[in-house]
């Protein structure tokens, strides 16, 4: 794997990937330090500037209850990036153990553990995010942060098997490798090849399908609040934005911005994340170049 140094100097000199550098950088920081940020966010309602389009006072306008959207959006940014990160660390520990397991076993053993793999691809989504909420609903999970607990763990359990597929054909492919053939016939325990010789060889492609999952997990936790499926009030995101702007939408008032605004978020950080995700492709793998 290539420096940290090389890789910076390789992102920083295409000006698109620096931009999406630069707006990740911002949205994490925001997330992050959200607290210390001088805006009024838990008294943000005022009733009598409902629906009332953006302006010098609130420059993206205001929501059904008269909320502040700006400040919204802000307070959405915590917890959308939140799954974001909390779904990818989920798929990459599943995954990556999984395929490993499976890559580094017998062709009975990767069989039967890949037909598992498929059996969980062949499962709706939505059946799949249902059929989770159920077994934890009760559990200490559940009642962690409200329940976003429990929806970190269905964002993970959508997601691992992308992860598994990748890890146990790469795994498969480097056992074979004369390094891993010469340590077997030397005696080296399977284990120790796996976790100290294939699994850094790995990182590259890790780490490039990790910053590639993030915005499918970010996209899919928007679809899910959207549906009243994910992120419940009080709590906000990104997609529970999107849903309260479709509630109040009518023929007589169109409040654009309530829509506009939390895609246009949610959009230029799907696109980062998938600028950002190319170019380490291309750094990464030398297939690219």
């Amino acid at each position: 794997m290539k420096p940290l140094k090389t890789i910076l100097s390789a992102l920083f000199k295409d000006p698109f990937t620096f931009v999406a550098i630069l707006w990740l950088a911002i949205v994490t920081l925001t997330a992050l330090f959200l607290p210390l940020l001088p805006l009024e966010l838990s008294h943000e309602t005022d009733s009598t500037v409902a629906l009332n389009a953006p302006s010098q006072e609130h420059w993206f306008g205001t929501d059904a209850l008269g909320r502040d959207l700006f400040s919204r959006i802000l307070r959405g940014t915590r917890i959308s990036i939140a799954c974001g990160i909390a779904g990818a660390l989920t798929a990459l520990i599943l995954g990556v153990g999984y395929g490993l397991i499976s890559g580094g076993g017998s062709d009975r053993r990767d069989h039967w553990l890949m037909r598992f793999v498929d059996l969980v691809d062949s499962i709706p989504l939505v059946f799949l995010v249902i059929l989770v909420a159920s077994v934890l609903r009760g559990s200490a999970l559940e009642a962690s942060g409200g329940g976003l607990g429990v929806f970190f763990v269905i964002l993970g359990a959508v997601y691992w098997t992308p992860m598994a597929r990748i890890v146990r054909g790469e795994t498969r492919v480097l056992r074979h490798r004369e390094w891993a053939l010469a340590a077997t016939a030397l005696g080296v325990p399977q284990k120790r090849i796996l976790w100290r010789e294939v699994l850094p060889n790995l990182m590259p492609t890790i780490i490039v399908t990790v910053t590639l999952i993030v915005p499918r997990v970010l996209l899919f936790e928007a679809f899910l609040s959207f549906l009243g499926l994910g992120v419940q009030s009080p709590a906000v995101s990104w997609g529970t934005l999107a849903r309260d702007a479709f509630e109040v939408l009518n023929p007589v008032q169109t409040a654009w911005w309530l829509i506009l605004y939390p895609s246009l978020t949610l959009a230029l950080t799907l696109l980062a994340l998938n600028l950002l995700g190319d170019q380490l492709r291309k750094i990464l793998d030398p297939k690219q170049r």
